[in-house]
Order: C-alpha cells, then structure tokens, then sequence
C-alpha cells in the first residue's frame, strides 16, 4: 500500500486553497461525500490515510470511516469538526473509529502533521501485516504451481475465478479483500485429487453419475483440509470449504462472493449469454446474496457472449479465454485451456517464443464486447 491520502469534504470546495496546499506534501485524492469518497476507495484504494469531517451528506465520518476499514482494516482515519460536533468526533476516538480529530477550521500546518502522524500509525499498523501477507504469498504459490502440474484445467478455472472476483471488487467494497482474493486463487486446490474428466465433464455442461458428482463436491472440504493447518489461514480455508453454501445458510461473505462468481463461471462456460444467465440467478431466491449478485451483474457487459477465433501469440488479448493447451512443439504445456489471459500470462507466453517454437495458432474465445 503506498502512502496516499484520501479527503472527503463535506460540500464543493469548502476548504479553498486547502486542497492545493494539502497536495503539496501528499499524494492527495479528494472527494466530496461519502458516495464519492467509497467509489474512490473502489477505484483507486487502499488509501493510508483518510481525512473526512464529521458531517457529511447522508452519512457521518465515523460511519464512512468504518466502512473502509471492512476492506482495508489498517487505513487510519483523521476526523474534522467544528464545535457543535466536537464532542462526537472525540467519543469516536475514544472509541476506536477514529485515530484522531482535527477542529475546524485548522491551519494547514496542523493538518499536514495529524497526516503525517497518521502515515506513521499506518506504518506500524502494516508492518507485520506485510510480512504475513509475503509469507502466505509464497504458500499461495507453491500450492498453485501443485495445482497448474496436477489439473491445468482447474488451474486456468481459478485464474479466471479469480479475475471475476478482482471486476467485482471495484463495483463494491469486499471485506477482507486480500483473503477473499487468495481464497479465489485457491477454491480449486482441492481439485489435484479429482480425476481430469470429471472436470472436463463440468466445464462442456455434461452430466456427472453419482459418483463424480461426489468427487467433485468433496473438493472444497479437501481444498480447505489443505489450508486448515497452514498458519493464518483459517478465514481463506473457511471461505473454500463453504464456497458452495447458499445465503440462507449464512456463509462467510468471502464465501458467498465465491457463490456468485463460481455459479456465473459455470453458466457463462456454457456459453449461455450474461441477461440468460442473471435471469436465472436471481429467481433462485436464498441462493445468493443480492447486494453482491447485483454489484457483480454490473460489472458484466450487457454483450458478454463469445465469438471463436484462432490467434497467433502475438494477437493474444486481455480477457480471451483458451479453447485448447498452448504448447511448445516439443509438446512442452506452457498455458492450460480454459485460461481467461490478462497481462501477465501474455507477456509470459510472447517472452516464451524466444526460448520455444510454440504451435500457433491456438483457438481462443473472444468477448464480444471486445470486438
């Protein structure tokens, strides 16, 4: 997380030249509300600092500042009031919704030091989370290279799990986001013990006998037996055990994200067009979450069927999903079919080319609001 700074006033411009003098010592985002403040957050979070008045439009600072904290629970928030609420915007201090608060108005070498000192709270608060996050990073992926060499078909599933999860995260606030992102990464661990054309059966929309679909529902149990004992990983193992749940069981949210996302996946894999699919999820009532549902039905494109085309490396897009394996002509797999590609995998498989002849073209699916 880098050290920005997010300020939310309460009306346009009421701090003048404030914002300008601000900018001069921070890297400063400013807004006006709490709507524009969380849609900020969404789009260009997580921020170091956030600097509200108390009152806002519809909602208070204490109220915004809890709401960031769901996703980003070590942005430290700076209150600024003026005297009619100065004795709230302390008892949220004192009761830890806020780091510290600023009266108004205030000179602004006073407010670029209660920043600084909330720069610094932030420091602290992120040292040894910065050092768990590495730490769970690298058995991240070690299990998914386990996962990419036993079932390349899961693999490339959880890849795009994964980036469906990421669109969704800018349409709302996803609590404990990074742990919900790696339980994305994760929700198909449990697939290395599951045969490959149990998976190829589900992918292409064919009926499973009762015995596959028992395999395949064991997954996420086997995927969170995996994590159980792995030092703080319990909530990302608890998210992948219950993946499948349905709202009215009362899920973890991580858990009931993972619902929509994978449910949609399925659907969308049968090539079914995004209005069919939404339809239908939202007439099976306690199924899903209707907040995320409709939060993630707004990051879809109204257009979001496929068109097949074949590709050379070089014509290889953002958001084409592989029909088949790319492999080296030496029969070397280098990216497994139903991949959704993003940056980092395109610029793998073009650097490739200098060190393998691969077989191109490959035969991808491509969205159609991308034509």
């Amino acid at each position: 997380m880098t050290d920005k700074v997010l300020l939310v006033e309460a009306a346009s411009n009421p701090l003048g030249s404030l914002q300008d003098q601000l900018s001069q010592h921070f890297d400063m985002t400013c807004t006006v509300g709490a709507q524009d403040a969380l849609k900020a957050v969404r789009q260009s979070g997580p921020f170091a600092v956030v600097l509200t008045d108390y009152k806002l439009p519809r909602r208070d600072g204490p109220e915004l500042l809890d709401l960031i904290r769901t996703a980003y629970p070590h942005t430290v928030g700076l209150l600024m009031a003026g005297h009619t609420d100065l004795d709230l915007a302390v008892n949220a201090v004192m009761d830890g919704r806020a780091f510290r608060c600023v009266t108004k108005p205030a000179a602004p070498a006073a407010l670029v030091r209660n920043i600084e000192a909330g720069l610094a709270q932030h420091k602290l608060l992120t040292a040894e989370q910065s050092f768990i996050e590495e730490t769970m990073h690298g058995s991240v992926q070690a299990l998914t290279e386990v996962l990419s060499l036993a079932n390349p078909s899961a693999f490339g599933r959880s890849l795009r799990i994964q980036g469906l999860v990421r669109r969704l995260s800018g349409a709302m606030l996803i609590p404990q986001f990074f742990e919900v992102d790696m339980a994305a990464m994760l929700s198909h661990i449990g697939c290395v013990s599951l045969p490959r054309a149990v998976l190829d059966k589900i992918r292409a929309g064919k009926d499973l006998t009762i015995e596959e679909r028992r395999l395949f529902e064991s997954h996420p149990t086997i995927g969170a037996g995996l994590l159980a004992h792995i030092p703080r990983m319990e909530l990302v193992s608890e998210i992948i055990r219950r993946q499948h749940a349905r709202f009215d069981d009362n899920p973890p949210f991580g858990a009931r994200v993972l619902k929509v996302v994978l449910d949609y996946d399925l659907l969308a894999n049968r090539r079914l067009p995004a209005a069919t699919i939404f339809v239908q999820m939202h007439g099976l009532k306690g199924v899903y979450d209707l907040e995320v549902l409709k939060a993630f039905e707004s990051t879809i494109p109204v257009n979001s069927g496929y068109v097949r085309r074949r590709v050379t490396m070089r014509e290889l897009k953002t958001n084409m999903i592989l029909e088949e394996n790319i492999v080296s002509v030496d029969g070397m797999l280098l990216l497994a079919k139903d991949a959704e590609l993003n940056e980092t995998n395109i610029y793998r498989l073009i650097e490739s080319k200098n060190s393998f002849d691969i077989v191109e073209p490959v035969s991808v699916l491509v969205p159609e609001h991308a034509l």
